[in-house]
């Protein structure tokens, strides 16, 4: 009988390398992770803990191979946290998650820009729009979806909406089921 390969390769985007960590984390599978960065011709890697632990931890962090001035570890860890685990929740601040995960605010805010090509507040809203938009497809009234993400009222869940959607929930929905119809 063989054996399977030890090592897999593989290509993913950058922005999507998160979703790639945490599935390989959830299925206690041991991973390297490398990315090269072609302006500079540097590589960063990313290992998995030695020995996964049966229930994942709260706040899951990658031990990194990566230089130390590479924040790459700590800028995903935080995107696996309160982006892709949590993101019905409300967050707290950049400097209460910066000060979490001991760096600076500056390091925060330049790491998203450097990974993500956005800050991290730009890109949190529009992950949680996202969600936002796959519940109100999924049939979920703008009252649910708000009091889900923590909003107080209904009304400001459907403001930020709008703001970043340019329709109203209700709208929103109209028009997908029109499509969806038509």
């Amino acid at each position: 009988m063989s054996q399977p390969p030890s090592t897999v390769e593989f290509v993913v985007p950058a922005e999507n390398a998160h979703i790639v960590v945490m599935l390989l984390l959830s299925n206690k599978l041991t991973f390297t992770l490398t990315s090269s960065d072609q302006t500079e011709n540097t590589q960063k890697t990313i290992v998995s803990p030695p020995d996964i632990p049966d229930e994942p931890k709260a706040d899951p962090v990658y031990v990194s191979k990566a230089p130390l001035t590479s924040n790459l570890a700590v800028i995903e860890s935080i995107c696996l946290k309160y982006i892709t685990m949590n993101i019905e929740q409300s967050i707290p601040n950049e400097a209460q998650i910066a000060a979490e995960f001991g760096i600076s605010p500056m390091t925060l805010k330049n790491g998203f820009k450097a990974i993500y090509g956005k800050p991290f507040y730009q890109l949190y809203m529009g992950k949680r729009i996202e969600h936002a938009k796959m519940l109100l497809l999924k049939g979920y009234k703008s009252a649910e979806i708000a009091e889900r993400f923590g909003y107080s009222h209904a009304t400001k869940f459907g403001q930020v909406f709008q703001k970043h959607v340019g329709l109203t929930p209700k709208q929103f929905q109209i028009n997908h089921q029109r499509r969806a119809s038509g």
